[in-house]
């Protein structure tokens, strides 16, 4: 059960820059007067992998392959780091990113992923 929730949060973590990056590169997104051409084909680029990163790891992590579980937790750590850089915006990432790891520390989700 714990590892069903665990995808779930990682599935949505990874849909939503997904939809971010769709948006962005279809135009559906307001770009700042800041934002140049290149950055604005960088950032979906990078929003986009990191959304199917996240859902292949989410596949791993489903079927209990320990790979997955030790992308997830370094992926999530980072997350951590980044949110707390930039507290308080960042307060709902951590959040998530704590949970995520939480789970991921679980002895019965580390026994599914073999760790």
């Amino acid at each position: 059960m714990v590892v069903k929730i665990l995808v779930l949060i990682v599935v949505i973590g990874s849909v939503a820059p997904i939809l971010a990056a769709v948006m962005m590169l279809t135009g559906g997104a307001y770009e700042g007067y800041f934002m140049q051409e290149l950055l604005s084909q960088i950032l979906p680029t990078i929003q986009l992998s990191a959304g199917v990163i996240g859902l292949v790891v989410a596949w791993g992590l489903w079927i209990g392959n320990g790979w997955a579980w030790i992308i997830a937790v370094i992926l999530h750590v980072i997350g951590i780091i980044m949110g707390l850089v930039t507290v308080p915006t960042g307060i709902v990432g951590v959040v998530m990113d704590g949970i995520v790891v939480y789970l991921l520390m679980r002895s019965d989700t580390r026994r599914f992923c073999g760790k």
